[in-house]
């Protein structure tokens, strides 16, 4: 709770939000009006997190156009909502990093990136293991109930104030997963970890939500995507038909892999 209370951490989530430009929320206010009398607004804010009075916003729903040209739906909260939820995401990292998160995953986390996961995937096909599943998780934005998240959370978690902070955040959602809030990369990660933990023995490197698992042969490549399947389908998600298959050597060179709509 410290993260959301202590005003030293609130302007530090501020200062982050402010480095990216973002339209205002429903309520019209821009971060050039908010940063007026900040420090004031800011120990104002940290009171209601502290009594359990803060209550999120409405949201500005929006269709954001991706790289492929398709368009999705995303919330605009409002400044000081975004404030709250970089804060609880400033609180989480640190968790997600070191008890969350395996190394072999990549996206949506400091230092790890697309290039990380091609060094990862070069490695395995230096090994000898050159035929890959690869996997492209279908809807990984979609679905998930705000429960499974604050129970998952729950396993790392044990402070009951900021738990129901999060539960509080999350149920001002349209859908937990949608994107638009600061918590969404933590959400996203933090729903795939569950499958991620059902992957040991795998080669495996998963950047965002394409898993590419390593095998010496066509039968091993197989036997990871029916693994990867089964794993998803715990969490309530599947394979991306379309973009999913078992590639063979010639057609699994790491920088072929984890691409946009590859």
């Amino acid at each position: 709770m410290s993260y959301l209370v202590d005003p030293v951490h609130l302007v530090a989530a501020a200062r982050a939000c402010m480095r990216r430009a973002s339209a205002p929320g429903v309520d019209g206010m821009t971060w050039a009006a908010y940063r007026v009398g900040l420090r004031d607004r800011l120990a104002e804010l940290a009171e209601r997190l502290r009594a359990g009075s803060w209550q999120p916003a409405p949201l500005r729903q929006v269709w954001i156009p991706s790289y492929t040209g398709k368009t999705f739906p995303a919330a605009i909260p409002t400044v000081e909502d975004r404030i709250v939820h970089r804060a609880m995401r400033d609180a989480l990292t640190p968790i997600m990093e070191a008890r969350v998160l395996a190394g072999w995953v990549s996206g949506y986390r400091a230092g790890r990136n697309r290039i990380t996961s091609v060094r990862q995937a070069d490695q395995h096909r230096r090994a000898g293991r050159c035929w890959v599943a690869d996997v492209d998780v279908a809807g990984a934005s979609q679905g998930g109930t705000v429960d499974e998240l604050v129970d998952w959370l729950a396993v790392h978690v044990k402070d009951g104030a900021f738990l129901a902070r999060f539960r509080r955040a999350l149920d001002a959602l349209p859908t937990p997963m949608m994107p638009g809030s600061g918590l969404w990369p933590v959400v996203f990660h933090l729903r795939l970890a569950q499958a991620d933990a059902q992957l040991d023995g795998l080669s495996v490197v998963r950047f965002a939500d394409n898993y590419a698992a390593f095998a010496p042969d066509r039968r091993g490549a197989a036997i990871a995507y029916e693994r990867i399947g089964c794993a998803l389908a715990a969490v309530g998600l599947a394979p991306n038909a379309r973009k999913s298959r078992i590639r063979p050597p010639h057609l699994a060179h790491p920088e072929d892999l984890f691409l946009i709509d590859g």
